[in-house]
């Protein structure tokens, strides 16, 4: 995996570092990677509500069309 360098405030590394003294990760490089997943995720879902709209797919075509992929 590669490496990168980036620079945070202060207080955004003292918010991860809070988040693997507690746990929730096993240090800041992974609460970081997992950040960017999110990240990524979150703008994924944002230009699918967007392609969808501007298509003018409803929800009725997309559940029709799963049932044809199903079959």
């Amino acid at each position: 995996m590669p490496k990168v360098t980036a620079q945070i405030s202060d207080d955004d590394f003292k918010k991860l570092e809070e988040e693997v003294k507690l746990g929730i990760f096993q240090n800041v490089s992974e609460a970081i990677s997992s950040a960017v997943r999110k990240m990524y995720a979150k703008k994924s879902r944002a230009y699918l509500k967007w392609i969808i709209k501007k298509e003018g797919i409803t929800e009725a075509s997309m559940l029709e069309e799963l049932k044809t992929i199903r079959r």
